[in-house]
């Protein structure tokens, strides 16, 4: 049924309804936009969620969906600041058509601001009564408040299941290429990147080799190597602060090079130094955020915990890896472990290392 064949108090229902039946973000906007827009008596209107940084438009030309993504947030922290009620009409400096004024609603659930509804409007004033504007609002930012947590625990659980999967995965001493290809899978999947890396620094600390990558350009990318000085790898490990990189191509510090070979356009990414106490191991990178979307403070955070689990892993590899060669195969004469008689009984990648190997020995059916 059209909003023209209901009443205002009809329409509000409407838009309550589906806003407390959604179940996602985007299943809340897609619902409530084009109804809250005709209530407004409006063409275009949008919707921006914090902490989730989540933005969605309806009826705004494609060309100018960036701009806005770019712009509201800005003006956010001013309207929170603000009156419980008051709005915010951006200007025509911050945007580009002076004819019309895009007005921030704020949504608050508790006193807190939790988003804000976007209109287009033609002139500072609504075809409905303003107590039955803030009524709804009010409402709205209930619900969305109420759905914003519920995510924002379910993507906290997700990332800490992905954080214990990881560290499990890492504390086993075999096969750290296996290990570590499925330590960026998840990464990905914690991120909706496209693609992921780990760079390791090299032995004259001079240069960057990618030691495991997953996605589009790892034919081209594997044990490929650059100079330190160059690229946001070498910047973040110098600086030793992880980065959300959401412009890359208009970074000063982006090493194209690899684009160009591995015809893998980097639109975004986030990078993370791997440090294994006070060791500069190397960098992890996620790329690319699914459907042209931006990388959120959430997901670096999340990053920085499996980072660390990373780091040590390959430092313990280094470590069982030198031990193995400097003094278990001198004192054994043997190429690998197998029939070592004697594993050092106090040091755990060793025991584990051995316990593995009688696992598949077991299982083989040799």
């Amino acid at each position: 049924m059209s909003n023209e064949n209901r009443t205002t108090p009809e329409v509000i229902f409407s838009i309550q309804e589906k806003a407390i039946r959604a179940e996602s973000l985007p299943q809340l906007a897609e619902g409530i936009l084009p109804e809250v827009a005709s209530l407004a008596n409006v063409t275009e209107a949008l919707l921006y969620l914090h902490p989730d940084e989540y933005f969605q438009s309806w009826g705004f030309p494609e060309g100018e969906i960036d701009k806005l993504n770019a712009i509201v947030p800005k003006h956010f922290d001013h309207l929170a600041n603000q009156a419980s009620i008051q709005k915010t009409a951006l200007s025509s400096t911050d945007y580009w058509k002076p004819q019309a004024k895009l007005i921030l609603h704020p949504l608050r659930e508790n006193g807190s601001c939790v988003g804000a509804i976007g209109l287009l409007q033609k002139e500072d004033q609504l075809p409905i009564a303003d107590d039955q504007w803030q009524g709804l609002m009010d409402c709205l930012g209930r619900i969305v408040g109420g759905l914003s947590e519920r995510i924002q625990l379910k993507k906290q659980v997700g990332r800490l299941n992905n954080y214990v999967t990881v560290s499990s995965m890492l504390v086993q001493p075999l096969g750290l290429h296996d290990m570590l290809e499925a330590a960026l899978y998840c990464c990905m999947e914690t991120t909706s990147a496209q693609a992921s890396s780990v760079l390791l620094l090299g032995e004259n600390k001079a240069h960057f080799h990618f030691y495991q990558v997953e996605g589009p350009a790892k034919p081209v990318l594997d044990a490929a190597t650059f100079p330190i000085g160059k690229g946001i790898a070498g910047a973040v490990l110098e600086s030793q602060e992880s980065e959300i990189i959401n412009d890359v191509q208009n970074d000063s510090r982006f090493y194209k090079n690899f684009d160009s070979k591995s015809e893998f356009q980097t639109r975004n990414m986030i990078a993370i130094p791997l440090t294994a106490g006070k060791e500069k191991i190397g960098v992890l990178e996620v790329l690319n955020k699914a459907e042209g979307a931006y990388f959120t403070e959430n997901e670096r955070l999340s990053l920085m915990m499996i980072a660390e689990e990373i780091a040590f892993a390959i430092r313990n590899a280094r470590i069982f890896e030198y031990v193995v060669d400097s003094y278990c195969l001198q004192r054994q004469g043997e190429t690998t472990c197998r029939g070592c008689k004697r594993p050092l009984g106090s040091w755990t990648p060793c025991v584990r290392y051995r316990e593995n190997l009688t696992v598949l020995n077991m299982k083989s059916p040799l």
